[in-house]
């Protein structure tokens, strides 16, 4: 209880000093604060904050003013002057110079190449061919005649001689007396037969070796002497006449035709830049103190300590902040 009674006191106080210290002008009010009287209205129609509005038929009463220095941005304009460089046409004279071919006599020293008849010792190489008889081996052809053995095939018929009893042909006589009789019918007489001896084939290929003489060509090495030409090399010196080229000095005297510069005065357009002078007009922004009348709103009414309904929003943050949630009895 002793400590609740500790933060009754300290509460009041604080909301005392608060009331008494003096509101800024222009200053808003904070989030909880009690709420502030209504503006009065200026003559010129301007709305006063703090000042209590009038009713529709009371009169307007004057607000208080006071005089606070603003520093403000305004346009001034001023003349400059700036240098322009414009484009002119202007006529020049220079000297120029033209090419004109003029005939010059001139003379000159030549070299000039003749031919003239040289007497030269040279040495040539000669290659002869000197008959020799020279030893040498040969091969020469000789026929031998050989004994050459080579196997043939050979078709040999080993047969053998058969048996076989084989139907006569009718003879003359027969062939007469069966058309006299007109044999016709199933009682005619057998058919006579013979006995004959037949060679049956058999045919088989054999192997038979063959002994031949062949006429064989051998070569054999033989010494023989042959005559034979050989390269023999030698040197051998030699006159001759050689046509050489000798160079000799020759002075000549030309015409040439030489090219010379001749200066005249020419006139040409050339393009210049000149400076020129100009005003102009331009625009500043100046800071400047201006003195204004400014409207000064009533002072904010006080909170009771009491915690009224009306105050108890301005009340809570000192609460909450000092002493916590609990709420001031």
């Amino acid at each position: 209880m002793i400590w609740q009674r500790v933060r009754v006191a300290l509460l009041a106080t604080i909301v005392a000093l608060a009331a008494a210290l003096p509101v800024a002008p222009g200053s808003k009010a904070l989030a909880g604060d009690c709420p502030a009287p209504a503006c009065k209205t200026a003559p010129g129609g301007e709305i006063i904050p703090g000042a209590p509005s009038a009713g529709p038929g009371a009169p307007s009463a004057g607000p208080a003013m006071r005089t606070i220095t603003v520093t403000e941005l305004v346009p001034e304009q001023y003349t400059s002057t700036r240098t322009v460089y414009k484009t002119e046409q202007v006529q020049e004279k220079y000297t120029a110079y033209r090419i004109e071919r003029v005939p010059e006599v001139q003379t000159r020293t030549v070299t000039v190449y003749e031919k003239v008849p040289v007497q030269e010792t040279k040495t040539r190489t000669i290659c002869e061919k000197v008959p020799v008889c020279e030893e040498r081996t040969c091969m020469e052809k000789h026929w031998v005649c050989k004994q050459v053995t080579t196997c043939k095939k050979k078709c040999v018929d080993k047969g053998h001689y058969e048996c076989r009893t084989v139907e006569c042909k009718p003879g003359l006589f027969d062939r007469l007396c069966s058309k006299k009789k007109g044999c016709c019918d199933d009682s005619c007489e057998a058919p006579k037969t013979k006995t004959v001896r037949v060679w049956v084939p058999c045919k088989v290929w054999i192997d038979e070796p063959c002994t031949k003489t062949v006429r064989v060509c051998e070569y054999r090495p033989v010494t023989k002497t042959v005559k034979t030409c050989k390269n023999v090399v030698r040197h051998e010196t030699y006159t001759c006449t050689v046509m050489k080229c000798v160079p000799k000095q020759k002075t000549e005297t030309v015409t040439v035709c030489v090219e010379k510069k001749i200066p005249y005065e020419a006139c040409r357009t050339v393009c210049r830049k000149v400076p020129v002078e100009e005003k102009v007009t331009c625009t500043r922004m100046v800071k400047r103190c201006v003195e204004k009348q400014v409207p000064v709103c009533e002072p904010a009414p006080v909170c009771e300590p009491s915690c009224e309904p009306s105050c108890e929003p301005a009340c809570k943050p000192a609460r909450k902040k000092l002493f916590g949630n609990k709420c001031c009895k």
